[in-house]
């Protein structure tokens, strides 16, 4: 039988630091944007908890050196899949379905990747990059860098929010390390 693996995040790692500091953007931003807007209860739990929370219980799990990674990060996993499933819903019927089929796979690989299941990192890479570069250099360049008459700042802060997730995600991957279970 194999040993399954373990996955540690020193939280002094220049990728983690970077990973925390764009979760905290990410939480900033938000919380700008929309703290000043009408707070209703739907506001407040999709646009603000969900993500902000996400965003403090993985900045969290890493600061303690990843000794709360696990259940830490995977609860605010699972915060962060529950926002962006909701907010799919905006999406068209198959842009929908296609997103909540990643970000069920995105809860599931980095689920089973940091409880040891999968004995590698390196799938997160794919998974975490290959989003953040069509975010940024497909929708982004459309919706808003290319966009005619210019989209003002403002306007993009939640998607700016968004791309600070990606990347914090992207982050924390490289700075995981893999020991086998068991070893010192």
């Amino acid at each position: 039988m194999k040993k399954r693996i373990r996955i540690t995040v020193s939280g002094e790692h220049p990728a983690a630091i970077l990973s925390c500091l764009f979760m905290a953007v990410s939480a900033a931003v938000r919380l700008w944007h929309y703290l000043p807007g009408e707070l209703n209860p739907e506001t407040i739990m999709i646009h603000l908890f969900l993500p902000v929370s996400a965003c403090l219980l993985f900045i969290l799990g890493t600061i303690v050196n990843g000794k709360l990674l696990i259940p830490f990060s995977v609860t605010a996993v699972v915060l962060g899949i529950v926002f962006f499933i909701v907010k799919a819903f905006s999406f068209t019927p198959v842009h929908q379905a296609l997103c909540t089929l990643l970000y069920l796979t995105v809860l599931v690989l980095y689920t089973l990747t940091v409880t040891g299941y999968i004995p590698t990192k390196k799938l997160l890479y794919p998974l975490f990059s290959l989003p953040l570069i069509y975010h940024i250099f497909v929708e982004d360049m459309q919706l808003y860098i290319l966009a005619d008459p210019p989209v003002p700042l403002w306007e993009w802060m939640p998607e700016i929010s968004v791309l600070c997730i990606m990347a914090a995600l992207l982050s924390q991957a490289i700075a995981m390390k893999t020991e086998r279970a068991g070893q010192t």
